[in-house]
């Protein structure tokens, strides 16, 4: 496959979070609205539970991911594992685009609410645990899809039931570090075997 394909893809989905966020970013849409009205609704062992996942599931992980990585890769001196740090904290800065949309949030909070932070760090994680995983586990590699895709869905539907994030600023999130993800890992040579072009190792 070549290299164009995830480039173009991780174009792709960078852009639509940027035309995402400029789209939402003053009104809310009315699917935005309806389903903060249901979470207004959900019973309390659900927001327990949300509250617990939001808990489990939040910048602080991302944080542990970053610093491991970087002492593991300048205790070991392993490349591979001081790309992952990079690779992390790059789709991690995403966040930083918050301050370009200023979105409202539906509850009051001193932060914008686009892209959703808790989602932005989770699926910036998980998506460095699924490229390492494709350079050291192979054959786990559907396995470790299967609990990156779990995680971030967890963690997107406890910031909506909540109330802290609208439905879109989670999507957002997934799209823009998603998008970056993919260009960084493609920059940083970190593509699965068989991904790069012909007779390429990434």
């Amino acid at each position: 496959m070549s290299r164009w394909f995830p480039a173009a893809v991780g174009a792709v989905l960078t852009l639509a979070s940027v035309v995402l966020g400029f789209s939402v970013h003053r009104d809310v849409p009315a699917f935005d609205a309806a389903l903060r009205d249901a979470a207004g609704s959900c019973g309390p062992d659900l927001v327990s539970a949300a509250a617990v996942v939001s808990f489990l599931l939040s910048p602080g992980l991302a944080t542990i991911a970053v610093v491991s990585l970087v002492l593991r890769a300048l205790l070991a001196g392993e490349v591979l594992v001081f790309k992952a740090a990079v690779l992390l904290g790059v789709a991690w800065s995403t966040i930083l685009a918050r301050f370009a949309y200023r979105r409202v949030r539906p509850v009051e909070y001193d932060l914008p609410s686009y892209p959703s932070g808790h989602v932005t760090a989770v699926t910036a994680v998980a998506f460095t645990g699924v490229v390492l995983c494709a350079h050291l586990a192979p054959r786990l590699l559907r396995v470790a899809v299967g609990v990156a895709v779990v995680a971030v869905v967890l963690t997107a539907a406890s910031r909506v039931v909540l109330e802290m994030h609208w439905f879109t600023d989670t999507v957002g999130a997934v799209l823009a570090t998603t998008g970056v993800g993919l260009l960084a890992a493609l920059a940083l040579r970190l593509l699965p075997v068989g991904v790069g072009s012909k007779g390429e190792q990434p």
